[in-house]
């Protein structure tokens, strides 16, 4: 029996104007773009709630990457804003998931999920950093 995954109630959207080089000859947006618009989004997710990557990385956490899913559902173009709606899910004591809504003007364009883990001196470790698990899940280590 799995486990029930437990979502964060901190959600963030990054806002982000597609830019000409990300869009191929059609002026819609390239397929590997997305993964950079998705970091762009846990990036932000975590400095504005007070704990940026840099700071668990001088503890010596890191957060791999282990699986990206995307559904494309209508391009994004050239031009238009983008928001990237983001929610941060623990899905065990040692995988975490975010999950994405990329959408334009309230329209679903692109869907995804990436799920990581987390290390400690390069291995993983049995949880999370306790400024994580405190802010974004109300817990301690």
């Amino acid at each position: 029996m799995e486990k029930e995954i437990k979502y964060s109630p901190i959600e963030h959207t990054a806002h982000i104007e597609v830019r000409y080089a990300e869009t191929d000859a059609m002026a819609i947006v390239h397929h590997s773009v997305y993964a950079i618009w998705f970091e762009q989004a846990r990036t932000e997710i975590f400095r504005e709630n007070g704990i940026p990557f840099s700071s668990f990385e001088a503890e010596g956490y890191h957060s791999p990457l282990l699986s990206i899913e995307t559904q494309f559902i209508k391009p994004c173009r050239y031009g238009e804003t983008v928001d990237v709606h983001l929610q941060l899910a623990q899905i065990d004591r040692l995988r975490f998931a975010f999950f994405y809504k990329v959408t334009v003007n309230g329209e679903l364009r692109t869907t995804g999920k990436t799920t990581h883990i987390f290390t400690l001196h390069d291995r993983p470790c049995r949880h999370a950093p306790e400024s994580v698990l405190k802010v974004f899940f109300g817990e301690a280590v």
